[in-house]
């Protein structure tokens, strides 16, 4: 079969050119040419990827997803690099996260050829993944079904699947072995409550083309009639897609009890003990090893397992059998940031040096994880490299908003240079972020001691107070600042507690003695007889 023939068809003025719909599997060269010729690029508004779905006279319409179309001047990249305003936007209804998008052009352009059942695909299936990273060539990844679950999620997801992404991909299609597309990507997912450990799963998700057909109409869509399907059981997909969910929302034990009930249902299948190794592993559960090793010995054999297991065996005390297995993944995957990230991570006490160049790796496979920027910032320190440090620290702030850690660094940083002001303004963000640790209001006061500003600091150092009743460090530095503004029964009283709260090694300290200093010199001298 001649998989580049077009086929024109003419029903009044619509004009559909499509690929014949292949009957056999096709070459993986084959499929990405199809891909090549449908997917675009989304720009102006946000930066994704779209595939070309209809043509009707010079107008095109673009099916992606509908959280990059949000703002105004989106415009396509064609596949030949031209541009074109978007004219049109429809996002579909009951949020799922799908849009159409229509661009008008005299250039003759592909469409994409749409499977009529995207439920034919079963667990273990050849899919490939196109889109757009952040760099202008498009990629091309090949993976395999995880589950097609009869239950979607929260926007229409339902199709998990194993393929590696990039940056950008959301929007991108999902094509079969067949070079038919089943779905749009849509996210990977991340396990949003634990942003330095970087242990997930790692599956995508799609929305499949049968939901696509379901909601068509209702956005406003005509010519897709929907998908009527006969109910078809899937309890292990059903599971697989709800542990997923929970993996999203941090529900580690919920994600944990939900593939035991998989695991129950299947025994043999090694999907089901590799995740359950992850929720494990964020449950700081040690059997996550014995789940990993499972999945390994049923034939699971990629760099998500190895890598995953590494981290389990790190955070058990098991340093050269982590090490083995970072070694492993990165054999099996050269390309994986995350593989880098975890082997740095390891070395980062031993060999700074070695953990410098794994997070430089990382960083230059994935410039968009800024937890390698944050861990190599506190390399660069130990390598007295205070500049990159500071840099390091202010890009992973740039990616995440959120990254409390990364501004608790840069607080402290500034707070032992000239730039106090700076330091208070990190130290805000960091309270903002968590308001119940006690540390953040004792340093935070700490800088306002030290700038004159004695009030404020005690109001932070009651604040730190409240949350700890035994901070002894919190007593001294609010005697300090009471005794600057000559409450001297205050500052002795807060001395005292002080004192009585530091603990052995700290009795050993300069700090101590300095308390010890500033009560007597309070305390009021009796007159000698």
């Amino acid at each position: 079969m001649k998989n580049n023939l077009l086929l024109t068809v003419l029903c009044g003025s619509l004009s559909i050119i499509s690929y014949i719909a292949p009957t056999l599997a096709i070459s993986p060269a084959e499929v990405q040419k199809i891909a090549k010729q449908t997917t675009v690029r989304v720009a102006g508004c946000d930066r994704a990827s779209g595939v070309i779905i209809r043509k009707d006279g010079n107008t095109y319409t673009v099916l992606t997803v509908a959280r990059v179309t949000n703002k105004s001047g989106c415009e396509i990249v064609a596949p030949d690099n031209n541009k074109y305003p978007v004219t049109t936007i429809k996002t579909f209804p009951e949020s799922v996260d799908l849009a159409v998008v229509n661009f008008t052009s005299n250039n003759n352009y592909a469409v994409a050829n749409q499977i009529d059942n995207s439920d034919r695909l079963e667990a273990g299936s050849t899919i490939y993944v196109s889109g757009f990273p952040p760099s202008s060539a498009l990629t091309f990844i090949k993976g395999n079904v995880v589950s097609n679950s009869t239950k979607p999620l929260g926007k229409g997801y339902s199709l998990i699947y194993s393929n590696d992404r990039l940056p950008k991909h959301s929007g991108g299609a999902v094509w079969n072995d067949k070079g038919e597309m089943v779905a749009i990507h849509g996210r990977e997912n991340v396990a949003s409550q634990n942003v330095t450990a970087r242990v997930k799963t790692g599956y995508n998700l799609g929305i499949t083309t049968n939901t696509f057909t379901r909601f068509a109409a209702l956005a406003g869509v005509g010519g897709y009639p929907p998908v009527v399907l006969a109910p078809k059981l899937k309890p292990v997909d059903d599971n697989i897609a709800l542990a997923i969910d929970k993996e999203a929302k941090g529900d580690y034990r919920g994600m944990l009890k939900t593939l035991n009930d998989a695991v129950f249902l299947d025994s043999q299948n090694p999907v089901l003990y590799y995740m359950r190794g992850v929720a494990k592993s964020m449950l700081a559960n040690s059997d996550a090893i014995a789940d990993y090793t499972q999945a390994l010995s049923l034939e699971l054999i990629n760099a998500a397992v190895y890598g995953n297991r590494g981290f389990a065996k790190f955070t058990f005390g098991d340093r050269p059998g982590a090490l083995a297995d970072y070694n492993k993944a990165i054999a099996l995957a050269p390309t994986d940031a995350n593989a880098y990230y975890h082997r740095g991570n390891l070395q980062a006490l031993k060999s700074p040096p070695a953990a410098l160049a794994d997070y430089n790796r990382a960083i230059a496979l994935d410039s968009q994880l800024a937890p390698a920027y944050f861990r190599r910032s506190n390399v660069r320190a130990a390598l007295k490299d205070k500049t990159g440090q500071m840099e390091d620290l202010n890009r992973a702030i740039a990616l995440n908003s959120k990254y409390l850690a990364a501004y608790y660094s840069r607080a402290r940083i500034k707070s032992a240079t000239a730039d106090k002001q700076g330091a208070i303004a990190d130290f805000d963000l960091v309270i903002a972020l968590d308001s119940q640790t006690a540390a953040p209001y004792y340093e935070r006061g700490s800088v306002k001691y030290e700038l004159g500003d004695n009030k404020g600091a005690i109001e932070d150092f009651d604040r730190a107070l409240a949350i700890d009743v035994n901070y002894a460090k919190a007593y001294a530095s609010r005697g300090f600042a009471k005794a600057k503004l000559k409450d001297d029964k205050g500052a002795i009283a807060d001395l005292k507690q002080a004192a009585s709260r530091f603990n052995k090694l700290q009795r050993q300290t300069a700090s101590y003695k300095r308390v010890l200093a500033e009560i007597d010199r309070l305390t009021p001298k009796k007159a000698e007889k």
